[in-house]
């Protein structure tokens, strides 16, 4: 039996490298985990392009593998500061 694992991805006004992060975390086999992905206040549009990926809207140019659209949309829950420090969070 395969442990369950989380990912946390950081992002900071880098939603270029979040997606490319992502995109290559959701290629991998392993078959239990999930991602967390925190914006630490990103000021650029970080949060509309990450939603935007996951939703398939956005695909991810790398040199490390080649983009897949059979793993969207990914599902995510969204939670702001306020949601967070309250103990619950909104399903997008």
């Amino acid at each position: 039996m395969t442990r369950k694992v989380s990912i946390i991805i950081l992002n900071w006004n880098g939603w270029q490298d979040t997606i490319e992060c992502l995109e290559s975390v959701y290629q991998i086999t392993y078959p239990r985990y999930d991602v967390i992905v925190l914006d630490n206040g990103s000021g650029d549009e970080s949060i509309e392009k990450i939603n935007e990926y996951c939703k398939g809207k956005i695909e991810v140019e790398s040199k490390f593998f080649e983009y897949s659209s059979e793993n969207k949309p990914i599902k995510i829950i969204e939670y702001t500061r306020e949601d967070a420090e309250a103990g619950g969070g909104i399903p997008c």
